[in-house]
C-alpha cells in the first residue's frame, strides 16, 4: 500500500523557513524580555532557522541536487515492490543510453537513478530499526532489491575517423557553407562519434547540393 504523503517542494520549503524566521524575530525578542529563554537562546534559534532557509535554498538552486531530492520525494510515494522495479529498469535505460553515446539523457537517467537508490537505502534504514522478530535466532525479512551496478560497462565511446574529419572540413571550405556554420561545426569537430559525423557530412552535402546541384568530394586516402 501506498503512503499518504504530501510532497512539498523544495522553494516550497524554504518560503515557509523564511515565514518562521520573520515570526521569530518577531516573538523572541518578547521571550527574552520575559526571562523565558536568554539572548543566546534567541541567537542560536533564529540562526539556525537562518541557515536552514539558506542550506535548503542553495540545494533548490542545485539541479543535480534538484532532481535528484525530487525523485527521492516521488519515490517515497511508491511501494517496495514499485521501487524495486523502477531501479531495475531506471539501471537498464542508464545503460543503454550510454552505449548509444545519448551522454545528455543518460546523464538525466543517472540522477533519477540517484534519487530512486537514496529512497533504497532509506527502506534499509527503516528496517534495521524495526524491533527483530521474538522468535528465537528469527531474522529480519530479506528484501529483494536491485543495487545498481556501475555504469562503467557501457562500451566507451568512439571518435570519428580522420578520414571523416578531412572529409567534413573540406566540405565546410564549400562557399555554400556559412562562416557561422563552419565555426559551430569547427568547435565541436574532435567531440564527434562516426554516426554524429556522417549525419554532419550528409547534412553538408545536402546544402552544397541545394546551392549548386550535386557536388561530390574526394575520399581522404
Amino acid at each position: 500500500m501506498k503512503e499518504n504523503q504530501v510532497i512539498y517542494p523544495l522553494p516550497e520549503q524554504v518560503r515557509c523557513l523564511r515565514r518562521e524566521v520573520t515570526m521569530r524575530y518577531a516573538v523572541y525578542p518578547g521571550r527574552v524580555a520575559a526571562q523565558k529563554i536568554t539572548q543566546a537562546d534567541m541567537d542560536r534559534e533564529i540562526g539556525t532557522m537562518e541557515a536552514a532557509a539558506d542550506t535548503i535554498e542553495k540545494m533548490a538552486k542545485n539541479g543535480l541536487f534538484r532532481e535528484t531530492w525530487n525523485t527521492l520525494a516521488a519515490a517515497r510515494t511508491r511501494t517496495h515492490a514499485e521501487l524495486t522495479q523502477d531501479i531495475a529498469d531506471s539501471q537498464v535505460r542508464a545503460n543503454q543510453l550510454t552505449k548509444d553515446g545519448n551522454l545528455a539523457s543518460a546523464q538525466a537517467e543517472c540522477v533519477k537513478l540517484a534519487g530512486l537508490t537514496l529512497r533504497l537505502s532509506e527502506l534499509i534504514a527503516e528496517l534495521l530499526e524495526k524491533p527483530q522478530a521474538s522468535a528465537p535466532g528469527a531474522s529480519a525479512p530479506a528484501l529483494a532489491v536491485p543495487v545498481p551496478s556501475a555504469i562503467a560497462a557501457a562500451r566507451p565511446l568512439e571518435y570519428a575517423s580522420v578520414e571523416q574529419r578531412e572529409n567534413i572540413i573540406r566540405l565546410l571550405n564549400h562557399p555554400a557553407i556559412t562562416r557561422q556554420k563552419k565555426t559551430n561545426v569547427l568547435l565541436n569537430i574532435n567531440k564527434y562519434t562516426p554516426e554524429m559525423a556522417d549525419i554532419h557530412l550528409n547534412q553538408l552535402q545536402g546544402l552544397i547540393d541545394e546551392h549548386e546541384g550535386p557536388v561530390t568530394f574526394r575520399k581522404a586516402s
